[in-house]
This record gives structure tokens, sequence and C-alpha cells, in this order.
């Protein structure tokens, strides 16, 4: 191992299970020159909340997908797919292509106390048991030490902003590096993806809806355009467009159509448009739909004012719904309120159908036996509740 690396006390087995020796710890100076020099042998994983990363992150890591509910199912496993989601990177590391893993969670300083209020023990423990790979380090002090040291090599709404190059986008590379159909007729990509007229035919693409300022419509005159100009801030607002956008995909797919949602880079307008859709058109919560769209393209990053739109959006949605229900109770209510319950005058009605029609004489009027006396029934009663 390199004599760069400060390696921590070792941790001997105690009471949190915590194992000895599981990683490295190495200073936020040290995982500064990884990162500052990264020549493609360092893979840097961020194990804290989607939300903090999205807020501000350490340059070109990729954040851990744990949510709390994964965690409760799998007894604190974390399977590769969720550790590393970027399939490109998840391949090198499985064929030995990284000299090092650098992982780092808020602020742990001591693996042993990770273990109780962080993701980051759970995802080294499970990341050794799934891939052999010997150098694994963790920077101490978490990412608060590593920001206040080097904010430059941070990015994020609270750091340097991600650079957007307004280059012609390289061509189209064949495989898996495409746009991802999230549900039949609805695609998710990047601004490569939409200049690409001929994998677009190919996919039977026929809108693309484009959530961005700077993405120009290549095809104007061969596929239906919608555009929604939005920047990637916590200023944006994005919510106001939903309804329009949903309105759109629906439209081409009801016309046995198909829509590539996409910006800049894929990864947060876009991915927020995609979630707000799955959530209006399948009746899913938030954390669901989120899971839904990220299970089929595992860099989406919606940033952290969009996520707050959706959850608000979320809000709107149960509202909705539990309006549409009180209104289908009060209609229930009302057209039994309006039913006549009168024995004399339903007798009636059926002796003039059995007169009319020829039918068996029902009628209850000449009947000689008294019925006894029936308490009358509240319409709101033969409701049953919800």
């Amino acid at each position: 191992m390199r004599q760069d690396i400060k390696e921590c006390t070792s941790i001997s087995m105690d009471m949190s299970g915590v194992e000895e020796n599981i990683a490295s710890g190495i200073t936020a100076a040290d995982a500064a020159k990884y990162v500052e020099n990264n020549d493609g042998t360092t893979l840097v994983l961020d194990c804290r909340p989607f939300m903090a990363y999205n807020n501000n992150h350490v340059l070109d890591a990729l954040n851990v997908y744990c949510p709390p509910i994964l965690k409760r199912r799998s007894n604190g496993f974390v399977n590769l797919e969720n550790i590393v989601t970027c399939e490109r990177r998840r391949r090198l590391l499985i064929d030995n292509e990284y000299e090092r893993v650098v992982l780092y969670d808020a602020d742990t300083a001591d693996l042993a106390e990770s273990a109780k209020d962080s993701n980051l023990y759970p995802v080294l423990k499970s990341l050794k048991q799934q891939v052999q790979i010997e150098r694994v380090h963790f920077i101490v002090g978490g990412f608060t030490s590593f920001q206040e040291k080097f904010p430059a090599l941070c990015v994020g709404q609270n750091g340097n902003p991600a650079i957007i190059s307004l280059a012609p986008p390289p061509k189209y590379r064949t495989g898996k590096g495409g746009p991802v159909e999230i549900i039949p007729g609805l695609y998710l990509g990047d601004s490569t993806h939409s200049c690409q007229a001929a994998v677009l035919r190919e996919l039977g693409v026929t809108c693309l809806l484009n959530v961005s300022t700077t993405c120009k419509n290549m095809f104007e005159g061969e596929f239906d355009y919608m555009n929604i100009p939005v920047n990637d801030n916590d200023q944006a607002n994005l919510a106001d467009w939903f309804l329009e956008a949903i309105n759109f995909i629906d439209n081409a797919r009801d016309n046995d159509g198909k829509v590539l949602v996409h910006c800049q880079a894929g990864v947060s307008r876009s991915a927020t448009v995609c979630i707000a859709y799955i959530m209006y058109k399948n009746d899913m919560t938030l954390e669901d739909a989120f899971d839904l769209v990220r299970a089929r393209r595992g860099v989406i990053s919606p940033n952290l004012n969009f996520m707050q739109q959706l959850k608000e959006f979320e809000k709107e949605l149960i509202c909705r719904k539990m309006s549409d229900i009180s209104d289908s109770v009060c209609s229930i209510s009302t057209s039994l309120a309006s039913v006549d319950f009168d024995a004399t005058s339903s007798s009636t009605s059926v002796s003039d159908y059995s007169a009319s029609s020829g039918a068996f004489d029902f009628t209850f009027a000449s009947s000689s036996v008294t019925s006894p006396a029936v308490a009358p029934v509240s319409p709101r009663e033969l409701v049953s509740p919800i």
C-alpha cells in the first residue's frame, strides 16, 4: 500500500460489530490528490442521502443508492448495483480497473461510530463482500472536512457549478449508452441522444420534450417538439410545467407515439419531468416513482430544488385523490337520497309494470297481511364507510 495513505488506528471487534481493518482512513488532503489527479484509477463514492449529494458533493463522485427502506429489507446489505449505480463504472470495478475506492459520508471520523447513524460502514462491508479490491479508503471527517479544505473540488448548488459544454455533442455510441425506456412510450436521455435522428427513428420516437435553455431542436421538420426553458439551479420553477408536460407525453402515447424527454445531461431536469409523469400517471408516491426511474437510468439526480417541487406535487396529487373520493361519496349519497323508499309507492309501480307488460302480479298492496312498522333508513347508513 502506498506510503501517502494515512491508516487509521485498527478497530477491534466490539459490541458494534465493526470489523477490524475493513477500510483505512485517509485525510481530506490525500483524498484531494486522488480527485485532482484522477486518471481513471480512483472511484469516489458518496454515501450520504441523495438530497445532500444533490446539494453538493466531491467532484466526479457517485451517489450510493441506499434508502432506509432498502436497508431494512436487506438487513443492512447493499447490492453492488446500488453501491455503484453507473453500469460502466461498476463493470470497471468488477474487472479490477480501479486501483482504489474512496468513500465518504457527512462527517465520520471513526468507523465504529459510523455504524450507528451512517451508511458508510454498511456500504463498506457490502462492497468488500462483493468485489475483490485491496485499497478501500474512507475520508476521515467526511464531506464536511473535505469541503472545508477543498471547496474548489466540490460541485453542486453550494459549490462550483457544473461545467456545461456548448461544443457539438459526440457521435452516438451504440450499446447501452443510449436513451432508456422508462415505461412503454417514454424515453429519458441527454442532449447527445436528441441529436441522433437515426437512433430516434430506430426507437420509434415521434416527439421530443426539450427541458433546457441551451439544447437546440435539431429536427423540427421530422419530430414534434415541446420546450420547457428552465435552468438547472435552485431558482428554476419546473413545477409550473408539470401538467403541460404530462399532457404532451400523454397525447403522444395515446396516438401510438413515443417521447424522448431530455435536457443537457439527462440527470436533473428531464429526470424530474419523468418522475412527475410517473407519479401522475401510475398513481405512485415520489419515492416509488424515483426508484422506478433510477432503476432504468442510474445516473439521475434531480437537484434539491426540483425534489422539493416534486414533494409539493405529491401533496397536490394526494389532495386531488382525496377530493375525488369525497366527491364520489357525495354523489352516491345524493343518489340514495333521491330513492323513494315508500312501500305503497313501490308496490304501485310494480303493479303498473305487471299490468302493462303481462308479467306476474307482484303487487303487495292487496295483501291482507299487515307488515310490521319499519324504521326509516337514512341514506347515509347505506353507504359503506371508506
